[in-house]
């Protein structure tokens, strides 16, 4: 029986997972890649031998030879970006266009998101300014609210009969409607170029897009095929997830959260589909972040201002990253859903000029103990404080409750030193074995594999003992 590995983010996304799929795919030799949830509003930004891309729907694996990427049935896909993004990866790596698409393959019961789910998208946020949901402004999580509002929902199916005519009429239609009523003409004018609200809004363009799909669906370019037995070989598969656990639509922190599924589940459906052995993975990161609004419970000001990365640009719609100390209840939360068998940790050489380090392990709580409250947390009271230890599940309320925390952190001795060149190990400050047995103590998870940069060759693995041989550190108990 062939293995799956089933990459999953869990916690609010950009925690390095693609990577590591790149690094699975090279060190394993694994030339399949799944797409099992997501769309192309995904960024897995993969650095090897002088290229660096940022994978949006190919697998990002795809720097390796002879790689191939299933986009299943459980991704949102557009179609057109499809091309472009091989458009762009041929001019690093000097292979055809056509022949880079030769190995993307699509679920022919994909939906797909269009223009003007994207258009509609950044209307909704510009008009919903006091009370936006969080969106990286590409229109795939739209394509669900639009559905369930509208009832329009556009699939590949459709296009085997006269159905896609007219959802994309309807498309049209509610893109103008939703541009006739906005009433921050200034700001769309400001944010939105004039030739995207002109193509998907005037009435003589509507056919024209009709026509696009029409002849991006004849030309050949994307291959589309009937479910993921006709893609998978009876060989391993890599699973590849987007976004995290903690933005999901039903286990994400409401309601800054996409409208998709963000965990493992659909990975392991799909890996149960093919008859291969699941291996359950999770991504962290060695800092916690967010890319957008909503609650970070342990966000630092400070901290986030000594965090420059390249990759993470602010937007309009994402609004700017933020960083925050490792969490140890929410990734206890995210584990309870995803049950992974293991993790990988990256990005531990961001504290290299940390002199301590912080990781929070349960919050105090100041708001008021309702009855959702107690089902919601495994707390208890100590000196007339209330100290949240997990989260038991989720509520509707869960963002308001943490947006009245205060971390309670242990602090241990950072190493103080760039570790961004090693490549043994062996070779790491005790302080950095410290940190990473501590998490594995508090969150009872496994570390086999962890980061300490962006390049393939800056993965280190460790040969787990299952022993805790804590090297003498400082622990005291801190909040702010």
């Amino acid at each position: 029986m062939n293995n799956s590995y089933i990459i999953s983010g869990s916690l609010f996304g950009d925690e390095g997972k693609g990577t590591f799929v790149d690094y699975l795919s090279y060190t394993k030799n694994i030339k399949e890649n799944v797409r099992y949830n997501g769309g192309s509003q995904a960024s897995h930004t993969v650095i090897n031998d002088g290229i660096t891309h940022k994978f949006s729907q190919l697998g990002s694996h795809f720097l390796n030879e002879d790689s191939r990427t299933f986009l299943s049935r459980y991704t949102i896909v557009n179609l057109f970006n499809i091309i472009v993004e091989a458009d762009y990866l041929e001019r690093k790596i000097n292979i055809p266009r056509e022949e880079l698409l030769k190995r993307v393959f699509v679920d022919s019961s994909s939906i797909i998101v269009t223009p003007y789910h994207k258009l509609i998208n950044e209307l909704n946020e510009i008009e919903n300014q006091n009370n936006r949901r969080g969106s990286v402004g590409t229109g795939v999580s739209e394509v669900m609210r639009v559905y369930e509002k509208e009832g329009v929902l556009l699939s590949l199916n459709d296009f085997t009969n006269e159905e896609y005519i007219k959802k994309l009429h309807e498309l049209f239609n509610i893109t103008k409607s939703l541009l006739s009523t906005s009433s921050n003409k200034k700001l769309i004018n400001k944010l939105i170029t004039k030739e995207d609200i002109e193509c998907l809004t005037n009435d003589k363009n509507k056919d024209y897009i009709i026509k696009c799909y029409e002849n991006l669906l004849n030309s050949g370019l994307i291959n589309i095929i009937e479910d993921i037995t006709r893609f998978h070989q009876k060989e391993d598969v890599l699973f590849e997830g987007s976004q995290g656990l903690l933005i999901d639509k039903d286990y994400g922190i409401r309601p800054n959260t996409t409208l998709l599924s963000t965990s493992n589940k659909n990975g392991i459906l799909l890996s149960n589909t093919i008859n291969t052995t699941p291996h359950k993975i999770g991504i962290i990161s060695s800092l916690i972040s967010r890319h957008g609004i909503g609650v970070l419970p342990t966000y630092d000001k400070t901290l986030s201002s000594m965090i420059s990365d390249e990759n993470q640009k602010e937007s309009y719609y994402q609004g700017f990253p933020r960083y925050g100390y490792f969490d140890a209840i929410l990734l206890r939360y995210s584990q309870s859903i995803n049950d992974n068998d293991e993790y990988f940790l990256s990005s531990l050489d961001r504290l290299s000029s940390f002199k301590e380090i912080k990781i929070c392990d349960s919050y105090i709580y100041t708001g008021e103990i309702t009855d959702d409250f107690k089902e919601t947390f495994e707390y208890y009271i100590d000196n007339n404080r209330t100290i949240i230890k997990n989260i038991k599940k989720n509520s509707i309320y869960l963002r308001k409750y943490l947006s009245k925390t205060i971390p309670l952190y242990i602090v241990i001795d950072g190493w103080n030193k760039n570790i961004s060149n090693i490549t043994n190990i062996e070779d790491l400050p005790d302080e950095c074995h410290n940190f990473i047995n501590l998490i594995e103590y508090l969150t009872n998870i496994k570390i086999p594999l962890l980061s300490v940069g962006p390049n393939r060759n800056q993965k280190l693995e460790r040969i787990l003992k299952w022993i805790y041989l804590f090297r003498e550190w400082h622990v005291q108990v801190k909040h702010h």
